[in-house]
Formats: structure tokens, sequence, C-alpha cells
């Protein structure tokens, strides 16, 4: 957000809109330690001055570019998923937004990792709440599943971040393997999986309910 002492203006927002969508650039194409402020500066048309009075500096410009690119995965995915579907379906086409997003903006997903490489995960609380948000929102889905039995009984915020995880681990991987997989269809293959694991045997479901 801009700084307070900054009067909220429609020319401030597009100044502070440019800033972020290039550090977003700068910093995936040549990291934090060797991203130079005025860069994207000059790239975002503004003064050296102005980046540093919006976002106090280079490792507060970073973190903000990171959430930014987290809001734009978390509304991507969230348009995904919009609809009446059952749970397994709507992880599914959750899972397969996390990945397409990334497949079709690999620039976001070189900024999303840095955080670990540069700060050894140390994000801003601000940052770790989001995620938790975002994973409660999609435990909510499992245990409407659990409860509808479509998904057997699990804990639902275990598996979603193991869900979480995997794709995680699945988009960095992807770049090596790119010769041979789509990340989407790495996906998509390790979602089948996951999500056999956790679907309702249904013979079993039947036997609960005779007893």
């Amino acid at each position: 957000m801009l700084s307070t002492d900054q009067p909220v203006t429609s020319r401030n927002a597009e100044k502070y809109d440019a800033i972020l969508e290039e550090a977003i650039r700068v910093f995936a194409e040549v990291g934090f330690r060797n991203t130079d402020v005025q860069v994207i500066a000059d790239k975002a048309g503004v003064g050296k001055g102005t980046v540093y009075r919006y976002f106090g500096n280079k490792e507060d410009l970073f973190w903000a570019a990171c959430f930014s690119v987290m809001e734009r995965l978390g509304n991507h995915v969230t348009r995904a998923v919009q609809g009446n579907h059952g749970a397994l379906q709507t992880l599914r086409m959750a899972g397969m937004a996390y990945a397409e997003f990334f497949e079709n903006n690999p620039h976001y997903l070189d900024v999303f990792v840095q955080d670990r490489a540069e700060f050894r995960g140390a994000a801003p609380d601000s940052h770790k709440q989001f995620q938790q948000e975002i994973l409660q929102v999609f435990a909510l889905v499992i245990e409407r599943g659990i409860a509808e039995g479509e998904i057997r009984p699990v804990d639902a915020h275990k598996t979603i971040t193991a869900m979480a995880s995997m794709f995680y681990g699945t988009v960095n991987f992807a770049c090596y393997v790119k010769d041979r997989y789509r990340l989407s269809e790495l996906a998509e293959h390790g979602l089948n999986l996951f999500l056999a694991g956790i679907r309702q045997d249904r013979s079993d479901a039947v036997k609960d309910s005779d007893q």
C-alpha cells in the first residue's frame, strides 16, 4: 500500500502499480541480490526516490512484489473454482489452476521461490497470514467432502497443506524436466494420485452405513 504520508490519488496508484510490475520482472530476471532499484525506477518511469517513498527499501519492495504474486495466484485459483462443484472436483480445479498460473507466468515463479533462497522463508507475518487464509478455505472444502461422504476421514488442514506442498514442489522441480513434461502434465498426474488417496472408498462407505 502507499505510505501513509502519500495522498491516495489515481496518479499515485498508477505509479505504485507500475513500480510493482517492473519490480516483479526485474527480481525474476536477476534475483534479489543483483537487483538495482534504479533499474526498476527507470523501467517504471519514476525517480529512485519515488520507489523508496512508496516502498521503503529494496527488501520491502521485494516483499511487496512477492505479496502481489501471492494475491494474483489466490485470485486466479479462486476464480477457477467458482460455481457449485463437489469437493474433489473443487480441489482438482484449484490444483490445475495453481499449476497453470505458473506455467503461463514463469516469471512469477522466479519471484515466488526467492524468499526461501534469500531469506530462508522468513516472510512477513502478513504473507504467512494470507497463505493460512487460503489454506483454510480449502481445508473447509475437504471437511465438506468428508461430511458428504466424498472424502475419507482425514485431518483437513494437514491434508491441504500436504497438497499445497506437493504443488509447490512440482512447480519448482518442473524446470528440470521441462524437455519431457509440461508443468500442467506433471501437476495433473500428481493430482490424480493425491485425490485417489483421499477419495472415500464406496464399499467402505456402505459398510459404515450398515453398522
